[in-house]
């Protein structure tokens, strides 16, 4: 199995490599090949019409030259019998003569015409007729008229015989006819039978051989397809070989020089994200650790201003290392080889988690968060389910001013969780709506608000939502909440990646 498997692949690669004209030799080809079975079938009905044909002229000329003769040689003998009857009668030599010369003619026209076509039966007859003819005219001629004897009525009762065969001919010749266009009319019916099995198996041949060439010649395009699409989705790993015409094998080298330099650049901007996330973290580590230790009043007590100074730093410092952890998952999120790491988990520890996080933020906008959150059980990515909870709970806290109120609750419905993120902000005009979970897209942020943003929060949020295949619905405002209002829709149980 495996050398016969071997001996294919090294078949097809020979003939692929042997193909080397462009993609316009190749349809012209295949198109040459494809028409072969239906030529084959034109030429096939051309030559069984022109047998047909000279058959149909045969047969008929044969059965009509059948049917004449027999006439002829009726009449010849009926002017014999005429003539020497008038003979018999009034003995006059003139009336001989023209016995004589129909005599002539008739024999003449036996010798002439060999009635072919005739049905053996019939050509005794006919054998038979020539035979009696000769033995009357030798009753007739040598025994009376050459011996000057008188002709008696006995002597000519043979022709009623002759005559009598002559009419067996003529309706024999027409039975023949007859039998002979039945024949012809079956005939007939064995071409057409004949036409109308190699006309459909010459085009269900030929419509075998379309989809095979047709086969044959997409296949290298829809390689080069796939590798458009690996591209558009920024897997870069692996390569582009199309075998085929020589058009196509030089698009394929293009897209593989293409695809080479495209991961490089990948791997550079990786590489440089990398970089600056490290180097950022250690002033960023830094800078926390020595704001918490001011907080934590180690070096010394501290008065009201100085917490306030503190206080609006610890903010300062959340908003940096939110900004960056913004910029690194948004890297993550798009990125082909983001992948989901499931877990199961209890939803509602996540929410108090954040809330907790974000609890100072709500404190320097006297904010309250309520909600009814149950405990759900849920199978999810953790990590990315609390980005994007995370952002939608930053959104609420810098669009909305100070003193307002912010509702975070969860509940079952089927076979999913719905998550209702509400804010007492001013909410999203009409005319952004389609825009907000665009890249690097920002609203008007609140005057009041210290946190900023690079506008990847929603872009990141419905990266990672699609991914866990929920979805996100924009709620229109109620009298309660007239900011923004967002509906989450995630599955209980995870589903596979689209």
């Amino acid at each position: 199995m495996e050398v016969k498997k071997g001996l294919w692949n090294r078949l097809s690669f020979h003939f692929n490599s042997s193909w080397i004209g462009s993609l316009y030799q190749w349809m012209l080809t295949s198109f040459v090949i494809v028409s072969l079975p239906l030529i084959f079938a034109i030429l096939y009905a051309l030559t069984s019409l022109d047998s047909y044909s000279k058959q149909a002229h045969r047969t008929v000329f044969q059965t009509v030259t059948v049917t004449e003769n027999a006439r002829l040689v009726l009449e010849r003998l009926i002017s014999m019998e005429r003539s020497i009857r008038q003979f018999q009668i009034l003995n006059e030599a003139s009336f001989f003569d023209a016995y004589i010369q129909h005599r002539h003619k008739l024999l003449k026209l036996l010798q002439e015409s060999d009635f072919e076509g005739l049905t053996p039966i019939l050509s005794q007859k006919l054998k038979e007729l020539k035979q009696e003819e000769g033995e009357l005219f030798q009753v007739i001629y040598t025994e009376r008229v050459n011996n000057k004897k008188a002709l008696l009525a006995s002597d000519l009762v043979k022709f009623e015989s002759l005559v009598e065969k002559a009419r067996v001919l003529i309706r024999a010749g027409s039975k023949q006819q007859s039998k002979e266009v039945l024949a012809l009319s079956e005939f007939e019916n064995e071409v057409m039978n004949r036409l109308f099995f190699i006309v459909l198996l010459s085009a269900f041949l030929a419509l075998l051989l379309s989809i095979f060439f047709v086969h044959f010649i997409t296949k290298p395009i829809k390689k080069i397809g796939s590798a458009i699409k690996h591209l558009a989705k920024e897997d870069f790993d692996y390569p582009i070989e199309v075998s085929g015409p020589r058009d196509l094998r030089e698009l394929s080298q293009n897209m593989e020089g293409l695809r080479k330099e495209l991961k490089y650049l990948e791997n550079e901007k990786q590489h440089f994200i990398r970089s600056v996330s490290h180097e950022l973290k250690t002033p960023l580590a830094t800078l926390k650790e020595g704001t918490d230790l001011l907080s934590e009043e180690v070096i010394g007590p501290l008065n009201d201003e100085q917490r306030e100074v503190l206080n609006l730093m610890k903010m300062g410092n959340f908003n940096i290392i939110n900004l960056v952890s913004n910029l690194l998952e948004y890297q993550r999120a798009v990125s082909i080889q983001s992948r989901l790491e499931y877990s199961r988990f209890d939803l509602s520890s996540l929410m108090s988690s954040l809330i907790d996080e974000y609890q100072l933020l709500f404190q320097s906008k006297n904010q309250t968060v309520i909600g009814e959150n149950p405990s759900i059980e849920i199978t999810a990515d953790y990590n990315k389910l609390k980005i994007i909870l995370s952002n939608f709970i930053s959104n609420a806290i810098k669009f909305s001013g100070k003193n307002t109120q912010i509702n975070l609750s969860s509940k079952v419905e089927g076979k999913q969780v719905n998550i209702l993120i509400e804010d007492q902000g001013p909410g999203i005009p009409e005319s952004i709506r389609s825009e907000i979970f665009e890249d690097f897209f920002q609203g008007n942020v609140s005057e009041d608000s210290v946190m900023k943003g690079t506008g990847l929060g929603l872009a990141i949020v419905g990266y990672y939502v699609v991914k866990h295949g929920g979805r996100t619905i924009l709620l229109p405002p109620n009298d309660k909440y007239c900011g923004a209002r967002f509906s989450l829709e995630l599955p209980l149980e995870a589903k596979n990646e689209s």
